[in-house]
């Protein structure tokens, strides 16, 4: 199987019936590159990231679970997406579990340009010292396919990210609450 790609146009439900809006999924990636990873494991970068963000007093609007599918559909990745305006930009905060631990990206670029949006919420208030609240609990968990990978991931942030706006203020040495 190595080596083989395999490309996949995927129709959903009407949104009537309760489903996603119709999308077409193409996917490209190898058996090797699903083995291989979202990348290098970034959680010290990512605390020291955040803290950046939050004294520069960004706020979160939306939040997300997206998908992204990949050898013919049937192996799905999800990540959790924080979208922000900065000046008159667009940007986004992605975070990517997988088995090396924590990827993130934060820039203007679509985040999953392959991916579907399975959710998607408004928290305009959230702050980044609040999702680092959120994240310091799991940051030293270990990747395990069964129990702990990248949907279990993506859904335990999106779950605690509300409206936002508590008076959460984080030191350069330990979140508080």
């Amino acid at each position: 199987l190595l080596g083989i790609t395999s490309k996949c146009r995927r129709t959903w439900l009407p949104a009537a019936m309760g489903a996603l809006s119709s999308s077409n999924l193409e996917s490209n990636v190898g058996v090797e590159s699903v083995l291989a990873g979202v990348g290098l494991d970034m959680r010290e970068e990512f605390r020291e990231h955040v803290m950046k963000m939050s004294n520069k007093n960004v706020r979160f609007r939306h939040v997300g679970i997206w998908r992204e599918a990949f050898l013919g559909g049937t192996i799905d990745h999800h990540c959790v997406v924080y979208e922000y305006v900065q000046g008159r930009k667009l940007l986004s905060l992605k975070l990517d579990w997988g088995r090396e631990g924590l990827v993130f990206a934060d820039n203007h670029e679509e985040p999953c340009p392959k991916g579907d949006v399975l959710e998607r919420k408004y928290c305009v208030r959230l702050t980044p010292a609040e999702v680092l609240s959120h994240w310091e609990p799991v940051k030293d968990r270990d990747y395990v396919l069964s129990s702990w990978n990248c949907q279990h991931f993506s859904r335990y942030m999106y779950d605690r990210a509300s409206e936002g706006g508590a008076d959460i203020s984080v030191s350069p040495e330990e979140p508080k609450s």
